[in-house]
């Protein structure tokens, strides 16, 4: 991600904090607050759970792009409060794409909180509250876990145009199965 910075710092300002505690204090005391915090499942050998829930606790919490080599560890990370996740190794491009729909959901999100301030019907208070606060990572209620049977079960990352990584929640396990539509 490192080697990333300067493409980055093209196209967003980018602060990177030495540890997991300097990031939470920026997190706390920043002026203007971040739009998008990604992070890693772990800095300098630190687990970054902690500085996930601390942004999910602000006002206005930022998007949250996760990513880690580690698949394992994705249930904790959605469950933390994980907008997307981005599973190493990857292409610049796709971090690039991910960061640009996050861009465009949290935009999205603010413009639906808005309509939502001024809404004069019922029908469209109840279309944009839906809209507000949503994630790149997808719940499906109809499917069960293979390894426990709970539902629902999310898709948080693709393999192909076929196949995807699910999790569940309920048991913390991963696996890789047929895409859904």
């Amino acid at each position: 991600m490192a080697s990333l910075l300067p493409q980055l710092r093209e196209s967003f300002r980018v602060t990177t904090p030495e540890s997991v505690d300097s990031a939470i204090e920026y997190l706390r005391r920043a002026p203007v607050r971040p739009d998008i915090l990604v992070t890693d499942l772990k800095i300098n050998g630190h687990d970054t759970l902690p500085l996930i829930a601390a942004a999910k606790e602000l006002e206005h919490p930022p998007s949250i792009l996760i990513t880690t080599s580690d698949v394992n560890r994705v249930p904790d990370a959605i469950v933390a409060g994980g907008d997307a996740i981005l599973l190493k190794p990857f292409d610049r491009n796709l971090l690039f794409a991910r960061l640009s729909r996050l861009k465009r959901a949290r935009a999205e999100g603010l413009r639906m909180r808005v309509e939502h301030a001024i809404a004069k019907s019922t029908h469209l208070r109840e279309r944009s509250l839906a809209a507000v606060g949503q994630r790149m990572i997808s719940m499906w209620p109809n499917q069960h876990c293979p390894h426990c049977g709970a539902t629902p079960v999310t898709c948080f990352d693709f393999v192909s145009h076929r196949r995807a990584w699910y999790a569940c929640l309920a048991c913390k396990k991963v696996w890789i199965a047929k895409r859904l539509e």
